[in-house]
C-alpha cells in the first residue's frame, strides 16, 4: 500500500473544521466545571472566566489582564500527567519535557531553557524539525513496507520450493519403481525359458523367485515411501518454522505501521486546526516514537529470513544388493541463501554511454557513482528515483580506476598512475565538502573499506594490502599458506557482507579468489565461461556477482565461491561488462558494459 507524505506547507491560518474556546482554569481545577474564559493574566499565565477575573483584578491589582478579544488564542488543552488538574503550559528544552506550573516550580527551578509554549511555536508548521520528523516517518514506513514486500516474496518461494522438491521425489520414485519392474520382468522371462527346458525342476524355482521378487518390490516400495515421508516431515517442520517467523514479522510490522499512521493523522489534524501548541506536543511525541521504532524495524528486517534446502536424487541401478541402500537414493540438505539461484528481471536503463572501463558504487538507493577510466572524471547520478538521465560531473586529478563506499557520505577512489587513494566527502545534497589524499603505491587498482581500514589491490607487484586510513601498510597478501603466488593481476575486489572474506578478481588468472583477513585462502572459482573477470560485488546474503569481460556475462557464486548460475549474458544484450554494484535497499543489480546505458535489474529468488 502506498504511503502519502504529510504536507505541512498549508497555512495555519486556513479555516478550521474545529473552533476551540479556552475555558477558565480555576473553575476547571477546583469545581470541575467548564466555563468559557473571558480574559488572560500575563503574570499568572492563566485563563479566567468573568467571575474569577473580577476577583483576580481586586486581589492582584498590578497584574496585566488581556480581555477575550486580545488574549492568546494558541494554547494546549492537554493535562499534566503528574498534576492531572493542571494544563501543560511550558516545555523545557534542556530536559526535553513538558511541564505545568507545578512541574516548572518543583522540577525545573534551575533550568534556564524552560519557555512558555506560545513563545516556542510561531512558525512551527514550516520548521526543519517538522520536516525531518515527516521525512523520518516516511522513511520508516517505506522500510516496513519493503520488509512486508520481502515477506510476501519469501512466502511465495516457501510454497514453490516445497512443490518443486516434492515433485522431484515423486518423479524419481516412479522412475526407480519402473526400472525395478522392468528388471523383474526380464527375470521372469528368463525363468519361463528355463521352465520350458526343465519344467519340473524349475517350476518351483519360478514360484519361489517370483515371490522373492515381489517381496523385494514390496520392501522397496515401503522403504521409498518411508523416505518420502521422512523428507515430507522435514519440509513440513522447516516450512512451519518459516511461516511462523514470517507471520510474526508481518504482525509486528503491521503494529508499527498502525502507530506511525496514527501519528501522521494526528499531525495533519492539528496542522489544520491552527493549534501550534498541540502540534508541538504531537511532534515531540512522534519524534520519540520514530526513535523507538527505528531499531525495532532494523531487527524485523534481519528476522525476515527463511530456510533454503534442496532434495537431490542419485542415479539408480536395478541391481540392489541391499535394499537398505535406497536410503541413499534421496538426500535432503539445508543450503545457504547465497546458493539459491537469483533471477534478474530488467528494470530500467540509466542514460550513460560507456565505451571504456568503469567501476560502479552506490552511495544510497538514490545515488550512483561511476568512474570512467578513459577520462579524469567522476559521474554522479544523485536523483535516481526521479531521473535516470541527468548527472553531475566532478573533475579528478588523473584517470580513476575503482570507487568504493567508506560510509554514508564518503567514498574512496584509486588512481593507478599517481599511486594515491582520494577520499571524497559529500553533503546531504551530494555536494563535495571535503577531499583527502592518501599516498599508497603506483599500480593500485581495486579498493574496499572495512572496520576503518582500506583494502587495496596492486597489479605490480601483484598483491593485496590492508592499510590504515593514513596509508600505512598493516598486512600484505601475495602468497598462499603454501608459499605459492596468489595473484597474477588482481584488478578488482570487494568484502563479504559479514566483513570476514576478501574476494579478488584476477584478470590474468581468470578466477575469483576468496581469502580471510589472516590470508587463509577459503576458495577459488575458475570456470571456462569466465574470461577476464572485472568488478565483483556481494549482496547481504553472501551471494557473489562477478563480471566476465570477454565472456559477456555475469556469474552468480555462493559465499564459498561455488557456481550457482550465469545470471546474465549476451541473451540480455550484455556486451563486455566491467562494472557491477548491488543495492541492498531495493535488491537491484546495476551493470555497466561497453555499450550505451547502465542496465538495472530487479533480483528475485528462484
Amino acid at each position: 500500500m502506498a504511503y502519502s507524505r504529510i504536507d505541512f506547507s498549508a497555512s495555519f491560518t486556513q479555516d478550521s473544521d474545529e473552533v476551540q474556546e479556552m475555558f477558565c482554569e480555576h473553575c476547571d481545577k477546583h469545581d470541575k466545571q467548564y466555563v468559557p474564559a473571558e480574559g488572560f493574566c500575563e503574570e499568572c499565565l492563566e485563563y479566567l472566566c468573568a467571575i474569577c477575573l473580577k476577583f483576580h483584578k481586586r486581589l492582584l491589582v498590578s497584574h496585566t489582564i488581556k480581555d477575550k478579544a486580545n488574549m492568546p488564542q494558541d494554547f494546549s488543552r492537554e493535562k499534566c500527567t503528574v498534576h492531572q488538574d493542571e494544563l501543560i503550559k511550558f516545555y523545557c528544552q534542556a530536559c526535553k519535557k513538558f511541564a505545568c506550573t507545578e512541574c516548572k516550580t518543583q522540577d525545573h527551578g534551575n533550568c534556564s531553557m524552560i519557555n512558555h509554549l506560545p513563545t516556542l511555536v510561531p512558525g512551527i508548521e514550516k520548521s526543519q524539525e517538522i520536516k525531518e520528523l515527516t521525512e523520518n516517518l516516511d522513511e520508516l514506513m517505506k522500510d516496513l513496507e519493503n520488509t512486508e514486500k520481502q515477506v510476501n516474496i519469501h512466502m511465495k518461494y516457501v510454497a514453490s520450493q516445497e512443490t518443486k522438491n516434492l515433485e522431484t521425489v515423486m518423479k524419481k520414485k516412479k522412475e526407480i519403481l519402473s526400472v525395478f519392474e522392468k528388471h523383474q520382468n526380464k527375470v521372469i522371462q528368463a525363468i519361463d525359458k528355463k521352465i520350458e527346458e526343465t519344467l519340473k525342476r524349475l517350476k518351483q524355482e519360478k514360484k519361489e523367485k517370483i515371490e522373492k521378487l515381489q517381496e523385494n518390490q514390496n520392501r522397496l516400495e515401503k522403504l521409498l515411501d518411508d523416505k518420502e515421508n521422512e523428507i515430507k516431515k522435514k519440509i513440513e517442520i522447516i516450512n512451519k518454522d518459516d511461516k511462523r517467523i514470517l507471520q510474526a514479522v508481518t504482525e509486528e510490522a503491521s503494529k508499527m505501521k498502525t502507530r506511525l499512521k496514527a501519528i501522521s493523522t494526528e499531525l495533519v489534524h492539528h496542522q489544520n486546526t491552527d493549534q501550534r501548541c498541540q502540534l508541538f506536543v504531537v511532534m515531540k511525541k512522534g519524534e520519540g516514537v520514530v526513535e523507538q521504532l527505528k531499531p525495532d524495524a532494523g531487527k524485523l528486517c534481519k528476522n525476515n529470513s527463511i530456510h533454503y534446502y534442496k532434495v537431490e536424487c542419485k542415479a539408480f541401478e536395478h541391481k540392489i544388493t541391499n535394499l537398505q541402500d535406497c536410503d541413499k537414493f534421496f538426500t535432503f540438505q539445508e543450503i545457504h541463501e547465497s546458493l539459491v539461484p537469483r533471477t534478474a528481471s530488467y528494470y530500467t536503463d540509466i542514460k550513460f554511454t560507456c565505451d571504456s572501463l568503469s567501476s560502479l558504487c552506490l552511495l544510497s538507493e538514490n545515488c550512483l557513482l561511476v568512474t570512467y577510466f578513459s577520462c579524469s572524471k567522476l559521474f554522479i547520478f544523485k536523483d535516481l528515483l526521479v531521473s535516470t538521465s541527468s548527472y553531475d560531473i566532478i573533475d579528478l586529478p588523473s584517470y580513476p580506476w575503482a570507487v568504493a563506499k567508506v560510509d554514508n557520505n564518503k567514498v574512496a577512489i584509486t588512481f593507478p598512475d599517481l599511486g594515491i587513494v582520494r577520499l571524497i566527502t559529500f553533503s546531504k545534497c551530494i555536494r563535495v565538502t571535503n577531499t583527502e589524499y592518501i599516498k599508497v603505491e603506483q599500480g593500485c587498482r581495486g579498493v574496499a573499506y572495512s572496520n576503518n581500514k582500506l583494502i587495496v589491490s596492486y597489479t605490480f607487484p601483484a598483491a593485496v594490502k590492508i592499510l590504515n586510513m593514513s596509508g600505512k601498510v598493516l598486512k600484505t597478501f601475495d602468497k598462499d599458506q603454501h608459499g605459492t603466488c596468489l595473484f597474477v593481476e588482481p584488478r578488482n575486489l570487494t568484502i563479504s557482507a559479514d566483513n570476514t572474506v576478501i574476494y579478488v578478481s584476477d584478470f590474468k588468472k581468470n578466477c575469483v579468489i576468496g581469502f580471510t583477513f589472516d590470508g587463509k585462502v577459503k576458495a577459488i572459482y575458475k570456470d571456462d565461461k569466465l574470461n577476464w573477470p572485472y568488478q565483483v560485488t556481494v549482496d547481504m546474503s553472501g551471494a557473489v556477482f562477478v563480471c566476465g569481460l570477454f565472456t559477456h556475462n555475469i556469474h552468480q557464486l555462493s559465499s564459498d565461491l561455488t557456481k550457482v548460475k550465469i545470471l546474465l549474458d549476451v541473451k540480455q544484450e550484455i556486451y563486455r561488462p566491467t562494472g557491477v554494484a548491488y543495492c541492498q535497499d531495493t535488491n537491484r543489480l546495476y551493470l555497466s558494459h561497453c555499450a550505451d546505458n547502465i542496465k538495472v535489474y530487479d533480483l528475485s529468488l528462484g
